[in-house]
């Protein structure tokens, strides 16, 4: 077994008294006020409101969310979408809302090939919504909804207030007159290496990025060029060869779509590939980091290495050979993951640091990120 480097002790200032700042910033945002079981009937007259939701296109408005910011993640889109659901739905109970909110998340979690980004931030949604009903207080839950709603855009900010943060603490792992590995076109990432630049001007590194054809790399690649890195490419074919030959390569770099509680991520397909590679070809003094803001963890964690299928992801499962050279037309096509957009998960024993905003965690400390409490 290869020796690893011990993490440095880089921490976020801040003091995170909730778990998952998304959470807490739901209870800076009303105040510390929870939400009161007796209820008073809404008088909205909304074109779209409905007593049960029906009428409400969540998936829609997840979409649009997601097309009008390109900066917004998956997670607070889906966030956003249930705020939006509060608004034209004038439940006449707490508990009315409760049961909407559960309806409109199973629809939206349908309609997505890959729920668990959304999964993750409608958990933490719901988990506030039900905490919330436990609080004592008689304030009217209109005025507790029209508090929510008035703030809603605090929740997009402080996701990007957290990307800001994990730039921040990522950067000081970047090494002078070394090398980065990066791959996968996480923004995050992205963020990291240009603050790392930008703050750090007698830090000299350089840049190898692996590009799978995704867009998404086209488009970090430019940005780390306009930052004034110098950035050499090289296809997924040439992972291994770059990794034993380039002996200044000290930190694989990536980011995740989710984090699972027992410290695993869910990527980009490749990912995995590539963490095997940097334990097992790249050598001890390779580290193998992902980024990721806590608000990507779910509560879920797969069985074994290759079961994203058993996790809600609804992609071509390639160990069993009953369609072998059929692809999928029409609505299965359209239920499926593309094939660019597949994703593989890697086993938190092949990961060396998770960046977080309150952070860099070991794998065995997400769990500790996880609030349990219902």
């Amino acid at each position: 077994m290869f020796w690893r480097k011990p993490l440095p002790t880089f921490t976020a200032s801040t003091h995170f008294v909730v778990h998952n700042p998304l959470v807490r910033m739901a209870t800076d945002v009303l105040s510390n006020k929870a939400l009161a079981v007796r209820t008073t009937s809404s008088t909205s007259t909304d074109s779209a409101s409905s007593q049960d939701g029906a009428s409400f296109d969540i998936v829609k408005t997840y979409r649009s969310l997601l097309s009008s910011d390109p900066d917004m993640t998956m997670p607070v889109a889906a966030i956003e979408s249930l705020i939006e659901l509060l608004r034209v739905t004038p439940s006449s109970t707490a508990m009315e809302t409760v049961e909407v909110v559960k309806t409109q998340k199973a629809l939206l979690l349908d309609s997505a090939p890959n729920p668990l980004p959304l999964l993750a931030g409608a958990d933490l949604f719901e988990q506030y919504l039900l905490r919330s009903l436990r609080g004592q207080t008689v304030e009217s839950f209109d005025e507790t909804k029209r508090h929510l709603l008035k703030n809603r855009q605090l929740f997009a900010a402080r996701a990007k207030a957290a990307r800001d943060n994990i730039a921040v603490i990522g950067s000081k792992y970047i090494s002078d007159r070394k090398i980065v590995l990066a791959a996968g076109g996480s923004r995050v990432v992205t963020k990291i290496l240009v603050h790392a630049a930008a703050s750090r001007p007698d830090t000299h590194f350089k840049v190898i990025y692996v590009m799978d054809g995704s867009p998404h790399c086209d488009a970090s690649v430019s940005a780390l060029r306009e930052a004034g890195l110098e950035v050499e490419t090289i296809s997924t074919s040439k992972v291994a060869y770059v990794l034993k030959d380039q002996k200044d390569i000290n930190l694989v770099l990536v980011g995740s779509e989710v984090v699972m509680q027992n410290g695993g991520i869910i990527s980009r397909m490749g990912t995995s590939q590539l963490a095997l590679l940097t334990r097992f070809a790249g050598g001890s003094q390779k580290r193998f980091f992902a980024a990721a803001e806590s608000h990507k963890i779910v509560r879920k964690t797969p069985l074994w290495h290759p079961q994203v299928l058993r996790v809600g992801v609804k992609q071509k499962d390639i160990s069993k050979f009953d369609n072998v050279g059929v692809d999928p037309v029409g609505q299965e096509a359209r239920d499926w993951v593309a094939d660019r957009d597949e994703v593989d998960y890697t086993d938190p024993d092949l990961i060396d640091g998770i960046v977080t905003e309150q952070g860099v965690k070991q794998p065995s400390q997400i769990w500790e990120l996880v609030d349990y409490e219902k």
